[in-house]
């Protein structure tokens, strides 16, 4: 099993924290519904900014995750991923009340990205119940990437934006003409997005982590 659980970063700075916990409960709730065949628990809101579920396995996990907080940019997330066997028993409905060494880890890697965030770009770790050197690896590849997003331009992070709506995981399968048409502007303008972003690239290595994780999820099925 995989467990996330994410929250916001710096929710009490937030002006209007209802109005944040209203938008959070709404992309979850649309999360739910489009990845339910991903999900062996639904995500859901465990404190007023925390929340929390669990996934059959890890493909599309990040591109998932991404959905999440670029819906609900600016406000920025972090995330723990565990990965372990579940104590209790599973309930598709709700994560509240499940327990087990997925979850204990997904707590400790969340707690690791909140005490050591790397100057606010890395928002996402991994812990798993047996680790090993893969692990190490993943986490740092996961550091990178965050690194790569955020320095981003509005323009790099509006393509990306689209690529998410139209659930495209794999950088192959970009249609350049349909993008470039949604967002008004030329191939050619779109072609430079592409390559000064390294949005492919990003793709590809998320791709691959995904692998690796799925490798680790297997132990504990």
């Amino acid at each position: 099993m995989i467990a996330v659980i994410g929250d916001i970063i710096k929710s009490k700075s937030i002006l209007d924290r209802q109005k944040t916990q209203q938008e959070l409960q709404s992309v979850l709730q649309q999360i739910n519904q489009r990845h339910q065949a991903s999900l062996a628990s639904r995500f859901t809101i465990t404190l007023g900014d925390e929340f929390q579920g669990l996934f059959k396995d890890s493909n599309g996990l990040l591109h998932i995750l991404d959905e999440i907080s670029f819906a609900l940019r600016p406000i920025r997330l972090r995330f723990g991923i565990g990965v372990g066997t579940l104590t209790t028993d599973l309930d598709p409905t709700t994560s509240i009340g499940a327990d087990g060494p997925v979850y204990w880890k997904a707590r400790e890697a969340i707690d690791y990205v909140h005490k050591n965030n790397d100057y606010g770009r890395a928002n996402i770790h991994l812990g798993v119940q047996e680790p090993d050197d893969t692990v190490n690896l993943i986490n740092q590849i996961l550091k990178l990437t965050a690194l790569q997003v955020s320095g981003w331009r509005d323009s790099q992070t509006e393509v990306y934006k689209i690529i998410l709506e139209e659930e495209i995981m794999d950088p192959e399968e970009i249609n350049h003409q349909r993008i470039a048409e949604k967002l008004d502007i030329l191939p050619s303008s779109l072609t430079r997005r592409f390559e000064s972003s390294g949005i492919k690239r990003y793709m590809s290595a998320c791709r691959e982590v995904e692998l690796a994780l799925e490798r680790i999820n297997k132990r504990y099925a």
